[in-house]
């Protein structure tokens, strides 16, 4: 059974791209009425939450050195609460989506992750048009996203949403079980110190 935590943020817009690249590294360098963002959290019975996550600030300022490569004053900010699992061995991942800012459309997105409080990186060193959802497990997030035929307008996909897990696995996340559709030009990201 899982708990579901609505962040009331409404994904709307129109620019970004995704990669089939899988889980990056900093250091390797719908509709007009949109979905909410989901994150959910194993309920009573399941895997109990896991202590020991990045705070608040410490995401804050990750997102905030997390720049677009050809706009580097578009930086990231979190649009939903965190999601944290067991990493298997005692210790705590965390999952959260971040959204590029200043942002016309909504659109241009992230997961980014740690283990405790040490960045691990991206789903991909390129912006998600958006995420529609991201859930925890033991070892392992999985991450929805909208997936666009090319003739798609921004607003509206309409192709099956597309699931990603990313397991943790030698010090780092391994893509497995589906792969980040793509949407118009990439748009890379970097973190800068």
């Amino acid at each position: 059974m899982v708990a579901v935590l609505m962040a009331g943020t409404a994904l709307t817009g129109c620019k970004s791209s995704d990669t089939a690249s899988g889980a990056s590294s900093p250091s390797a360098k719908g509709s007009p009425a949109s979905p909410n963002l989901v994150a959910t959290v194993p309920a009573a019975g399941g895997t109990p939450p896991v202590a020991g996550g990045p705070d608040q600030a410490t995401i804050q300022n990750t997102m905030t050195r997390t720049v677009e490569v050809a706009a580097p004053t578009v930086h990231f900010a979190p649009v939903a609460s965190p999601v944290t699992a067991s990493d298997r061995t005692g210790g705590a991942l965390t999952a959260v989506v971040g959204r590029r800012t200043p942002t016309a459309d909504g659109h241009g997105q992230l997961v980014f992750f740690w283990q405790g409080n040490r960045f691990i990186g991206w789903d991909a060193e390129t912006e998600a048009m958006s995420i529609t959802k991201v859930t925890g497990g033991n070892g392992y997030f999985t991450v929805t996203y909208p997936h666009y035929a090319a003739d798609d307008p921004a607003c509206c996909a309409s192709l099956p949403p597309v699931n990603v897990t990313y397991v943790w696995q030698d010090d780092g996340f391994v893509p497995s079980g589906g792969t980040r559709p793509t949407y118009g030009a990439p748009v890379r990201v970097k973190l800068n110190p």
